[in-house]
């Protein structure tokens, strides 16, 4: 059965299939867009930590119990910190402050112990490459990230 809507035959399965495209598409679209607003649903990049922080620690008892039972090992996940330096643009950002690559490299050089993680945010390439050169030119480990 076909209906007249301003001059227009309007059949029930075109209009079936003009909402079910429309449906989706919004769909996806809001779903992308969902996962780019949450870093794809992982939760906080700064609570994601880096990977391979697992440790293992030894539970060692100095009394007589433990001489019959051995100590435990259990692997445990911390929150280990890290220095988050962001290149954006031509700038080196630490801590939401502009720093220059000299400045960012005293801050890792007062901090031998900590990972660095580097972020990328729009950086210009000679930036990027010049903090990057000088992480290896200093022995520093790092981690690229995406921001």
């Amino acid at each position: 059965m076909n209906y007249r809507v301003k001059g227009y035959a309007a059949n029930p399965l075109v209009i079936g299939a003009v909402c079910l495209v429309v449906g989706v598409a919004i769909g996806v679209g809001g779903t992308l867009y969902f996962m780019s607003q949450h870093q794809g649903g992982l939760g906080d990049a700064e609570d994601a930590g880096l990977p391979g922080e697992t440790t293992a620690v030894s539970d060692v008892v100095p009394d007589e119990t433990a001489e019959t039972e051995p100590p435990s090992t259990a692997a445990v996940t911390e929150n280990l910190s890290y220095i988050k330096v962001v290149v954006s643009g031509s700038d080196y950002v630490y801590k939401n402050e502009p720093y220059s690559l000299d400045g960012i490299m005293a801050i890792i050089h007062n901090n031998p112990d900590l990972p660095v993680r580097v972020g990328n945010d729009g950086a210009s390439k000679d930036a990027y490459e010049a903090l990057i050169t000088a992480l290896d030119d200093a022995g520093t480990s790092y981690v690229k990230a995406n921001t």
